[in-house]
């Protein structure tokens, strides 16, 4: 799964530079999940499949999936989630362990996303492929590449889990068409509400985040 290379703990000026420039397709798109969230209500009924370019989190997923076809939901939903996977993978594979240095120094030393990796590091040897299949987020692309996972069994376990993962939000707004159709009728209904609701929500997450990097 891994192949050996020496570890370095901390990046000069120019990786720091090259490590900046493969983190911004990420960063891009975690910002362009909070849009995405603000602008639930005047997506959620007309552009679905703008809302989950935009924010593929499994609550907007799950609100949009009744609302398109199976296999647009399919489409749109596979790259955008995968669309900043590889960006990751490669900057923990260049990197190695100094990526979290990197990190800490770019979100302080308590960010979410570091206690994340901590957290799944220790299992990563044993369970690394079923980790990736189950939760192909951020943090574990980020270890899949300081591991050293070799880039097509990244890709192949990652887009399984990713597949598995629609086809299953899929299946439960089928299941339960009557009662989310309900939910993003109330969203249109109420949509100026809802909005600020989003705004506030939002607000507080970046504060927060902001909190963990000054930490």
């Amino acid at each position: 799964m891994s192949d050996e290379q020496p570890a370095r703990s901390h990046l000069n000026p120019s990786q720091r530079q090259r490590a900046k420039r493969l983190a911004a397709i990420p960063f891009a798109l975690a910002l362009a999940a909070y849009i995405g969230q603000i602008l639930t209500s005047s997506l959620i009924d007309s552009s679905p499949l703008l809302l989950i370019s935009l924010n593929a989190t499994d609550p907007m997923l799950l609100l949009a999936a009744s609302q398109t076809t199976p296999v647009a939901f399919l489409v749109v939903g596979a790259i955008r989630l995968f669309a900043p996977d590889l960006f990751l993978h490669q900057l923990g594979r260049e990197f190695g362990p100094a990526t979290k240095s990197y990190l800490e120094a770019e979100f302080g030393p308590r960010s979410s996303i570091l206690r994340t990796i901590a957290l799944l590091e220790k299992w990563f040897p044993r369970v690394g492929w079923l980790l990736l299949f189950l939760i192909p987020g951020y943090p574990m692309c980020l270890l899949a590449g300081i591991a050293k996972m070799r880039r097509v069994p990244f890709v192949l376990v990652n887009l399984a889990g990713t597949f598995s993962r629609l086809l299953l939000i899929y299946w439960v707004s089928s299941v339960f068409e009557g009662p989310i159709g309900a939910v993003v009728r109330f969203i249109g209904r109420y949509s100026l509400p809802f909005t600020l609701v989003m705004v506030a929500i939002v607000a507080l997450q970046s504060r927060r985040s902001g909190g963990e990097s000054t930490a």
